[in-house]
């Protein structure tokens, strides 16, 4: 998130004052499945207009970590005898 908030900021000439984020992941279990929630939360200062701010946050909902992310992930292994 906050790699791309610099790089959108860097490429549309925005001058960031410090950028903050935090990420805290809640993961709940119930009947044998999970679900994990990720809370984000993200500061900007520096003298931004709204629509600086509101460019810089949605370019952090929409990176591509969060596209990788949402919705169903599923993961699977396998094991390689001998190698």
């Amino acid at each position: 998130m906050a790699l791309t908030m610099a790089a959108v900021a860097a490429n549309k000439g925005i001058a960031l004052g410090r950028l903050a984020v935090s990420v805290e992941s809640r993961t709940e279990l119930a009947d044998r499945s999970a679900s994990t929630t990720f809370a984000s939360r993200v500061g900007l200062d520096g003298e931004l207009t709204a629509r600086e701010r509101r460019l810089l946050f949605n370019s952090a909902r929409l990176c591509e970590v969060h596209k990788m992310l949402k919705g169903e992930v599923t993961f699977e292994e396998e094991l390689i005898e001998g190698e």
